[in-house]
């Protein structure tokens, strides 16, 4: 869990690994060189982590490094086979190691990842749907980065990492590079984590747009480098698709509401 001036999220953060009906073997917070009293709240929650049998490892990275850093120290110290992540605003739904645990004890791919939900609250309604499997390859990535990061497990590898000179796009990075070597699973079927915000919204780096549609250019630009022939040629192809979804987003984001005035 990356932590930057979390102190007002955080709690319910940890509080939704704490109740979760198969708990992690570790849970590791690394704060991103904040300035209000996140590790504070962390620390205060630890006898509820070893009631649980969870080992808590908190870390504080000596300058701001950004989210990539952040994740990189977290996964270099781990010691379990599996990283489950999870951001400092955002929430499991307390069976999501369970259900997910469950689908790895038979998936021989790189990383895998499930729905999300903007709600306030998980419904409910769909808590006894079935999580079905489906196997995805890089072609359906690269039309869309269906991994939310805090909806993502990834089998734990030392050259697997960051790019930490990027600060926009780099978990959409990595997962492609992930996909190159094996195949990913989504687990389609109820949402398993709650954001804490709707995604691209303000109040964080992802907030910003432009730079998040300029990260996914470089990160089809380092797709099509790794090997450029043949992947040359695919590179305007993504690049124009890029910018058709930047259009459609911001077409979306200013578009009014359909229950505006009603």
């Amino acid at each position: 869990m990356p932590t930057y001036n979390s102190a007002a999220t955080i709690s319910a953060a940890l509080g939704s690994v704490l109740s979760q009906t198969m708990p992690p073997a570790e849970m590791i917070v690394v704060d991103d060189h904040g300035g209000d009293d996140t590790l504070n709240i962390v620390e205060a929650l630890r006898p509820a982590f070893e009631a649980r049998d969870i080992a808590l490892r908190c870390i504080r990275l000596p300058a701001n490094r950004g989210p990539a850093s952040a994740r990189n120290g977290g996964m270099q110290v781990a010691v379990g086979s599996y990283i489950a992540f999870l951001d400092a605003d955002d929430v499991w739904r307390d069976d999501k190691l369970a259900l997910v645990t469950r689908q790895l004890n038979t998936f021989d791919g790189v990383c895998m990842f499930h729905a999300y939900t903007e709600s306030s609250q998980f419904d409910e309604l769909l808590a006894a749907s079935p999580v079905e499997p489906v196997r995805l390859g890089m072609t359906a990535l690269l039309l869309h980065n269906r991994a939310q990061t805090s909806c993502v497990v990834i089998r734990r590898r030392p050259q697997v990492q960051f790019d930490e000179a990027m600060r926009y796009c780099e978990d959409y990075d990595l997962w492609l590079r992930m996909v190159e070597s094996g195949p990913a699973l989504m687990l389609a079927g109820p949402a398993l984590t709650r954001l804490g915000r709707p995604q691209l919204s303000s109040g964080g780096l992802s907030g910003n747009r432009t730079k998040m549609r300029l990260g996914e250019m470089r990160v089809y630009f380092k797709y099509c480098a790794r090997r450029w022939w043949p992947r040359v040629a695919l590179l305007p192809i993504l690049l124009t698709w890029s910018v058709i979804k930047h259009g459609r987003s911001a077409i979306r984001h200013h578009a009014p509401s359909a229950k505006q005035g009603t």
